[in-house]
């Protein structure tokens, strides 16, 4: 958390209906002469009370914007969500029309409410637009020096052709995902290609740029990353060149129902 965060309980509001204390993972809220206190013991500051509460009588202080009213043109169709996931696909072909900045905001914005454990938001982001060669041109030139190790243990790089535009493939916009948490770090990067692809952008996991940027200390300095942060991965997003017409095939899941 970059802020102190406190949670409080108008008393002149609340109902004592307990909906806060019975949802609150931590048990950090308790009833008192049939009101709910906060007591903040232990408290992470996940928002649960808050919105979970009828009565709108549960705050939480210190976040630059009001929580917004849940209303069912939120929920997404199940149909509809199903064939995104199966349509998408890794877009490396891009036409020269620029991302718009709201668009890279509505991104951004899908990886900062995708959840972390133990609501710890400790995913930042480097956005790269104006400058994306100054990042890409060494990250290729390490990316060549190890390509003879790369290309030992896998075949996809041995007959392919290093440009200076391999990395990004001259996409408009890069988006490297920082995080001191894999995991955390990785489910918002698939909420942030969820929203993109629904944009209408393509976007492709530069992994060679990841791999590349965790071998680079200047690279690692100039992304921001701070101490206790890895790169997780690198989003590189611009306007599909290219339409793909149906899904990909995928093998059948192992699956264990008990």
């Amino acid at each position: 958390m970059k802020r102190e965060h406190i949670v409080s309980v108008d008393t002149t509001l609340c109902i004592g209906c307990k909906l806060c204390v019975s949802d609150c993972p931590t048990s950090a809220i308790r009833m008192l002469d049939d009101k709910a206190v906060a007591t903040m013991q232990g408290c992470i500051l996940c928002g649960h009370c808050q919105a979970i509460c009828p009565q709108n009588a549960v705050s939480l202080s210190g976040f630059a914007e009001a929580p917004e009213t849940i209303t069912p043109d939120m929920h997404l169709d199940a149909a509809a969500l199903l064939g995104q996931l199966k349509a998408r696909r890794s877009v490396r072909q891009f036409t020269q029309r620029e991302i718009a900045p709201e668009l890279i905001e509505q991104i951004i914005e899908a990886g900062r409410y995708t959840p972390t454990g133990t609501n710890s938001q400790n995913v930042s982001y480097a956005v790269l637009r104006e400058h994306i060669s100054d990042y890409e041109a060494p990250a290729i030139h390490i990316f060549q020096r190890l390509k003879r190790v790369i290309d030992l243990v896998y075949s996809g790089t041995r007959n392919i052709q290093i440009d200076d535009h391999f990395l990004f493939k001259n996409a408009k916009a890069v988006i490297v995902i920082k995080s001191g948490d894999l995991v955390n770090g990785a489910l918002a990067a698939s909420s942030m290609e969820l929203m993109a692809q629904s944009l209408g952008l393509g976007v492709f996991y530069s992994g060679f740029f990841t791999m590349t940027v965790r071998m680079s200390g200047k690279l690692k300095r100039r992304l921001g990353v701070r101490r206790g942060e890895k790169v997780v991965t690198t989003l590189v997003l611009g306007y599909p060149a290219v339409q793909y017409q149906r899904t990909a095939q995928r093998e059948t899941p192992h699956v264990l129902f008990d």
